[in-house]
């Protein structure tokens, strides 16, 4: 069953505080995984000049250019905030030396030569992937982007905003006095974080479309925050062996935001 116990993460809601104030937090686990939080209240409190000299001397030209493009100052404030999220996740990954990393420079990569590209088609049009050994998980919510990095695929949720009754449904728990154990757990879960940890599966495989999405099912949810799943068979249907599914999932709240992670 995918989701099994893992203590790679163990204290990790402790560690990994959420806060406006603080611009950058990076945090590697003792395990595969290095997370990077960037603020993006922190970004739109900066000066638009302050936000150009970021942009200038951390993104390579062609995502320089592409920020240009979004019309919104909103939407290029989080597009900013991602693209740094990611490449102070995957630089602390290499300098950390983990798996994946073998000879990282004491240095690392400058950030302008670490690009966030998408898979342009087919299924899984819209991942996110960047060239250097490791994998990427990224997502955004209100005040915060946050990005994994690590040697397998993995996939990150990161939700602030309440579900809504189209969701609350999709995510309801029928019967709860006569479901499992595991079942029971999950009721007991917050609607946000049941929906993050549905993400985090699903972009994990970077199939998309709601077919993935709404089939899923989260199965169990511990106190140690592991938690279980069953695939959707749109899911299964556009990867290609068990190897492509999460093995790992840990889901908890930090403050009033959801965050699930999974790993292989």
């Amino acid at each position: 069953m995918p989701g099994g116990r893992h203590a790679l993460l163990t204290g990790l809601e402790h560690r990994l505080r959420l806060t406006p104030e603080r611009p950058l937090l990076v945090l590697r686990t003792p395990g595969p995984l290095t997370f990077a939080v960037v603020s993006i209240a922190w970004l739109r409190g900066l000066g638009e000049a302050a936000r150009d000299h970021l942009a200038e001397t951390r993104l390579h030209p062609d995502e320089r250019a592409r920020l240009r493009g979004f019309a919104l100052p909103k939407r290029r404030t989080e597009w900013l905030a991602g693209r740094l999220a990611v490449k102070h996740a995957v630089k602390g990954h290499l300098l950390g030396g983990g798996p994946g990393a073998p000879g990282a420079g004491a240095g690392g990569p400058d950030p302008r030569d670490i690009v966030v590209h998408a898979v342009p088609e087919g299924p899984r049009a819209g991942k996110p992937y960047v060239r250097e050994p490791v994998h990427i998980g990224l997502s955004h919510s209100l005040d915060f982007a946050i990005a994994v990095s690590g040697a397998q695929p993995l996939g990150i949720d990161l939700e602030g905003r309440p579900v809504g009754p189209h969701l609350a449904r999709l995510l309801d728990v029928p019967d709860t006095g006569r479901a499992p154990a595991g079942l029971r757990r999950v009721a007991a879960m917050p609607l946000p974080l049941r929906w993050a940890c549905r993400e985090a599966v699903v972009k994990h495989t970077g199939v998309a479309g709601p077919g993935a999405l709404h089939q899923t099912r989260i199965t169990d949810w511990h106190p140690d925050g592991t938690f279980h799943w069953t695939p959707g068979a749109a899911l299964l249907r556009h990867t290609p062996g068990a190897d492509s599914l999460p093995a790992h999932g840990w889901a908890r709240q930090l403050g009033t935001y959801a965050l699930a992670v999974t790993w292989r």
